[in-house]
């Protein structure tokens, strides 16, 4: 069941992450887009690995994140009413789509990654 809280996010998703997303098909490199910073990712659904490289990570405040990684990206929700380190994640799931519309669940965090019995999302910072 879908609640409200969980609309706004998807809607969020929506808006927010359109422009970027066009950026990001024009740029090929991992030059940052605005807002984003490099980082060393991971996005891991029932076993596939979407984006296993340095990718884009934008924090969008209260612990929320988006990576993003060339065709995919990634939208991570604090969940507090679930616990301190109780996420929930949306992503593209079709390559180069601009919408988060397909939900990936809870996670539970574990080090610098949220996870679930099918999914794994990891963010950690480039060494220079």
């Amino acid at each position: 069941m879908m609640t409200f809280t969980d609309i706004a996010r998807i809607a969020l998703c929506a808006v927010a992450f359109g422009s970027a997303s066009i950026a990001g098909a024009e740029e090929t490199s991992t030059a940052a887009i605005e807002g984003f910073i490099p980082a060393r990712c991971l996005l891991q659904v029932n076993g596939i690995k979407y984006i296993a490289r340095t990718c884009q990570f934008r924090p969008t405040g209260g612990g929320d994140f988006v990576l993003y990684g060339g065709d995919y990206f990634a939208y991570v929700f604090m969940s507090p009413e679930d616990g301190p380190n109780t996420a929930v994640a949306h992503w593209n799931a079709e390559p180069s789509s601009t919408h988060a519309h397909n939900p990936l669940g809870k996670l539970e965090r574990d080090g610098a990654c949220w996870v679930s019995k099918a999914v794994r999302i990891c963010a950690w910072k480039l060494e220079k």
